[in-house]
């Protein structure tokens, strides 16, 4: 028999919240791929793109993940974290290997006719790892140094792994939702002192020989769009002028001229925000970054009820992954960052990101709905 107080903690406000901005993604992605094809063969129009229909299967399969993700207790992913946290080593490895190459850069694991983005797994896989460190008995709030050590053995070797695929932005967002987790659990000022002396001592020799040329033009970009308007800052001005455009209201559903006319680059992935602001204006735009805001506060409000602070560390985790990447992606669209190819969450195209997402949410509902009895 099912425990009638699983059903009675759910979140429903969290999933409703979901639930909106997966649609809103949906019908973002139709409109930003909108085309009107004849099939050569029948004559027949066919008013969908093969884009919406894969995320339309993906969106699917993940509400279906997302339930599975409930049925089980939480409690038991700590006990198992050791073996969660080597599997995402194995396959972030294995991309380096035999992983499938595109725009010059190795972040894909082909199964069939099915393409995986272990890095966005790996997400989940370090938050629960990481979370389960920070639950152990050995680990007391305010961590000291040698745990601090011990936490960057955790956090490093994916880092690393995926920044040689290479993916600066997902490698970035791996190393920066841990250190959350860290945060959560109390950092003293003198380690943070440390840690920023350590950030200005390295920052020069990182410059020179970790990044990239196309990583420093990036950067360089973001602080000034204008140096080369045609080629790298092309995607942060259309973007612009996609958002400008919108002006209040927007210019309407579908007649969103950046996108249709194909000025906006991935306008279906990483600029999907810009064809949202076009077509639905600054009050479409204040709407969704409200949806998102109340997800994110549904979030850790789950995190202050969890009993246990596996739970507590789990969704804290968890959500910080999915709130970087919405600050990153729009802050990246506004011209505030580098351009590093991070998804906005429920609403760019990507299976790999959908699927995670909603995995993500729910296990954030798993903890919600374990959250009776004492607690610790």
């Amino acid at each position: 028999m099912i425990d009638r107080r699983l059903l009675t903690h759910f979140h429903w406000p969290l999933l409703l919240t979901v639930l909106f901005l997966i649609t809103c993604g949906l019908i973002n992605l139709y409109s930003s791929t909108h085309t009107v094809n004849i099939s050569q063969d029948s004559g027949i129009k066919s008013w969908c793109s093969p884009f919406f229909l894969k995320q339309l299967i993906w969106t699917i399969v993940g509400l279906i993940a997302m339930v599975l993700a409930t049925t089980f207790d939480y409690r038991r992913l700590q006990t198992i974290a050791p073996v969660i946290y080597m599997v995402g080593i194995f396959l972030l490895a294995l991309v380096l290997v035999a992983g499938e190459e595109s725009h010059g850069a190795v972040r894909w694991l082909k199964i069939g006719p099915i393409q995986i983005q272990p890095s966005e797994f790996e997400k989940v896989f370090l938050v629960i790892a990481v979370a389960a460190w920070g639950a152990s008995g050995q680990v007391r709030l305010y961590p000291s140094i040698a745990q601090i050590l011990v936490f960057l053995l955790i956090a490093i070797p994916p880092f690393f792994l995926v920044f040689m695929e290479p993916d600066l932005g997902t490698a970035l967002l791996l190393l920066i939702t841990s250190s959350t987790i860290i945060f959560c659990l109390g950092i003293r000022w003198r380690l943070i002192l440390v840690f920023l002396i350590l950030g200005i001592l390295t920052a020069h020799p990182l410059w020179n020989y970790g990044l990239k040329e196309y990583q420093k033009d990036r950067i360089k970009t973001a602080l000034d769009p204008d140096r080369d308007p045609k080629k790298r800052g092309y995607h942060i001005r259309q973007a612009r002028i996609a958002i400008g455009s919108g002006m209040l209201w927007g210019r309407g559903y579908l007649q969103g001229t950046q996108s249709k006319l194909r000025f906006l680059p991935e306008r279906h992935t990483d600029f999907a925000f810009a064809v949202w602001a076009e077509e639905w204006g600054f009050a479409g735009g204040i709407v969704l970054l409200f949806l998102f805001g109340l997800f994110i506060y549904l979030c850790f409000q789950t995190a202050f009820l969890a009993k246990d602070r596996f739970g507590s560390l789990l969704v804290i985790g968890l959500s910080a992954s999915i709130a970087w990447e919405i600050v990153i992606n729009i802050g990246m669209i506004a011209g505030f960052f580098p351009v590093v190819g991070v998804p906005l969450p429920f609403i760019s195209y990507g299976g790999s990101a959908l699927l995670r997402c909603l995995v993500s949410v729910g296990l954030i509902e798993n903890v919600c709905m374990r959250r009776f009895g004492s607690r610790k």
